[in-house]
C-alpha cells in the first residue's frame, strides 16, 4: 500500500544517527520503544531513522537485498513488507521479540516469538496464520474493521503482510513487537565510514 506523502521524523539529528550505527543495543532500545504502541505510523518512520544512520551498502549486502530496494522499501513513502521489515532487522544484528501487552495472551506472544526469530520471514507468516486461525476469526475481524475474508487472505500463510496490517493485528491480539540484540552477534566484516571515499589526488 502506497502513502501520499512522506513519514515525518520525529528526531533525526547526528547524535540519534550516531547512536543507532552498528549499535544493535541502541537500535533495540529506540525499535522497541517506537514500536511499543503497535501505531504504523511511528514504526514506519522508527525504520527510517535507524534505516538511515546505516551503511547502506553493507546493509543491503547482509540483507540480501539491492540497495535501490532497501530505499524503495524504507524512504519513508510505502508501508513494508514483514519479509523485508525481519530481514533488515537481520542485517542490524538485532531479534524481533513479541511480548504480551496488559490483558494480552503470553502463549500468543510466545508462539510469535518463536515464529519471528527464526532465519526465514516464511516462518514468521506461518506463525501469525497459525495464530489467526486458533482466534475466533469473525470476532477478530470485527476488531481489525475488516471482513473476515480479508483477515483469512491476508494472514493465510501464503501472503507477505505488510507492516501496517501486522502491528494492527497485534493490537486486536494485545501483544506489542519488541527488538533485542542478536545473542550471540553475528560476526560480519567491518563496514567502511558513511558516505562517498575520499577522491585520491593525482600524482
Amino acid at each position: 500500500m502506497t502513502d501520499k506523502g512522506p513519514v515525518m521524523l520525529e528526531d533525526d539529528s547526528p547524535d540519534l544517527n550516531e547512536l543507532l550505527r552498528d549499535n544493535p543495543a541502541g537500535i533495540s532500545s529506540y525499535l522497541t520503544e517506537k514500536f511499543g504502541e503497535n501505531d504504523p505510523g511511528r514504526a514506519r518512520a522508527a525504520l527510517y531513522v535507524v534505516f538511515v544512520a546505516q551503511n547502506v551498502q553493507m546493509l543491503a549486502r547482509d540483507a540480501g537485498l539491492r540497495r535501490d530496494a532497501l530505499y524503495k522499501t524504507f524512504g519513508g513513502r510505502i508501508d513494508p513488507q514483514l519479509s523485508r521489515v525481519l530481514k533488515l532487522l537481520a542485517a542490524m544484528n538485532v531479534v524481533p521479540r513479541v511480548a504480551p501487552a496488559p490483558g494480552g495472551s503470553e502463549a500468543i506472544a510466545a508462539r510469535l516469538t518463536e515464529a519471528f526469530g527464526r532465519e526465514d520471514p516464511a516462518e514468521a507468516i506461518l506463525g501469525l496464520s497459525e495464530v489467526v486461525k486458533s482466534q475466533n476469526v469473525s470476532a477478530l475481524a470485527l476488531k481489525l474493521g475488516v471482513m473476515r475474508t480479508t483477515v483469512y487472505k491476508t494472514f493465510g500463510g501464503t501472503v507477505d503482510p505488510q507492516l501496517k496490517r501486522v502491528l494492527n493485528l497485534f493490537g486486536a491480539l494485545q501483544v506489542r513487537l519488541a527488538v533485542e540484540p542478536a545473542t550471540p552477534p553475528k560476526i560480519r566484516p567491518n563496514r567502511p565510514k558513511r558516505g562517498r571515499p575520499p577522491k585520491v589526488q593525482a600524482p
